[in-house]
């Protein structure tokens, strides 16, 4: 039999998690070959974190609330709050990693996770672990801001908010068990520590970077849409090609604000037209 054959039927008589469970481990061994996995950061300091004094960037995203799904929306959160644990107050020393799967368990129920809304494809589903979304794109927005290094991320494959969303496009982070990862770098000399909340009272989600001295950097960001994708449906949404840079310049350079600006991050990002969700 032809081993591509062979290999497909194999494939199908996996279930989705046992194949989600080793794509991680694919992905844990690829992280040491390419060397920053013996770099994670593993320590959490919220006792001590008055000694990180300077921000050096902050992001807020509304976490919204579907009309009619109260358990959905408590669920969303309780999501959320599980994530914010193994991250609230993570020190990234210079040249420390920080991996969203990393620090967040498999979200699944025997780790405490609930149903909430999550994308998948073009679909809008209730799954284990909904909601972590929002947290890794909360989290990529402030350390794109705060200059750190981009290992991975990946942006989400559709537009599904549309003028709702939530984020900038080309500014948001997908996380995808075994598939889909959120890996930053601190390739500063300055130690930081990564603050993540949940203010259920507000219906926020607050990620911010903190610095023991100041950022020794202006950031500006911009994303741009290049293109718009269009959609062959009338109920469909369109699709969008989007390029985001990131410029900086020493903090010292007072006298040229509008000039000597480096570029140290330029993606594009595709999202796919779609028809509709369910």
């Amino acid at each position: 039999m032809n081993v591509l054959i062979t290999k497909q039927l194999i494939s199908k008589r996996i279930s989705p998690s046992v194949k989600a469970a080793i794509k991680q481990k694919i992905k844990d061994i690829g992280s040491l070959c390419f060397g920053y996995g013996f770099y994670y950061a593993q320590t959490q300091d919220i006792k001590n974190y008055f000694s990180y004094s300077h921000q050096w960037s902050e992001i807020i995203t509304p976490i919204k609330q579907r009309s009619g799904s109260p358990e959905v929306n408590e669920n969303r959160l309780w999501n959320m709050e599980i994530s914010a644990r193994g991250i609230d107050g993570l020190v990234l020393n210079p040249t420390a990693v920080f991996g969203f799967w990393n620090r967040v368990s498999r979200p699944i129920v025997a780790n405490g996770f609930r149903e909430g809304p999550m994308l998948v494809g073009n679909r809008l589903i209730t799954d284990v672990g909904g909601g972590l979304c929002q947290i890794s794109t909360t989290l990529f927005q402030a350390l794109l801001w705060a200059n750190c290094e981009i290992i991975e991320r990946s942006n989400h494959s559709i537009d599904a908010h549309g003028d709702n969303r939530f984020f900038t496009l080309g500014q948001d982070a997908t996380v995808a068990y075994g598939y889909k990862d959120l890996i930053v770098k601190n390739d500063t000399q300055i130690p930081l520590m990564l603050r993540l909340q949940i203010l259920k009272e507000k219906s926020q989600a607050i990620a911010s970077v903190w610095g023991q001295e100041p950022k020794p950097v202006k950031v500006k960001i911009e994303s741009n849409i290049l293109e718009e994708i269009p959609v062959n449906n009338a109920k469909g949404m369109s699709g969008w090609q989007v390029e985001t840079i990131r410029y900086v310049q020493p903090c010292l350079n007072n006298n040229h604000e509008d000039i000597n600006w480096q570029i140290n991050y330029h993606v594009t990002d595709i999202y796919k037209p779609y028809v509709q969700l369910y």
